[in-house]
């Protein structure tokens, strides 16, 4: 059984991964408290509710960056 301390971990985790995946953006994206590829509900200050949503968005964003046209 998961303790206290291992969600906080996940959840320091996601946020981590969140803020990393805006920086590599090249833009800031704020929470709003849905994730900004799936939209599914993530905790406050988290953009991103895993890491295959945050993975998934930078691939779109940057095939966006290539082709020149949003998808």
């Amino acid at each position: 059984m998961r303790d206290p301390a291992d969600l906080s971990q996940d959840n320091i985790e996601t946020y981590l991964a969140s803020a990393i995946a805006a920086a590599r953006c090249g833009t800031h994206l704020e929470s709003d408290g849905h994730c900004a590829f799936c939209d599914e509900p993530v905790p406050v200050g988290v953009v991103f509710c895993d890491r295959d949503c945050r993975d998934d968005y930078e691939r779109l964003k940057r095939s966006e960056a290539i082709s020149g046209k949003p998808f």
